[in-house]
């Protein structure tokens, strides 16, 4: 699980990015309280990796009052748009290394 370019283009030209500047620290908080639950149902010896994080925040995402708004005012159906904005949220939070 990745947010690459194409999926990037598609959540900013939904209202995505202005649905996370809206309240960016609770999704700061979201994406944090995510990571340090994945820590404790990640098997000892073993690293959280992204997309562990990235399951955590779309169930939040979910039920999230503020993304059913959303994507009820711009009718987006797919159910895609939730793994696709936590996947945001946590690339806001975390952001990727640059490639060399």
């Amino acid at each position: 699980m990745s947010l690459d370019t194409e999926k990037l283009h598609r959540l900013t030209g939904k209202g995505f990015d202005k649905l996370y500047a809206s309240d960016p620290a609770k999704y700061k908080e979201m994406a944090h309280k995510a990571l340090e639950y994945s820590k404790t149902c990640v098997p000892t010896g073993e690293k959280v990796r992204i997309g562990d994080v990235v399951s955590v925040i779309q169930n939040a995402v979910r039920i999230l009052p503020s993304f059913e708004a959303h994507i009820k005012a711009k009718k987006l159906t797919q159910k895609y748009w939730q793994l696709w904005f936590a996947e945001y949220i946590l690339e806001q939070v975390f952001p990727q290394p640059d490639l060399k």
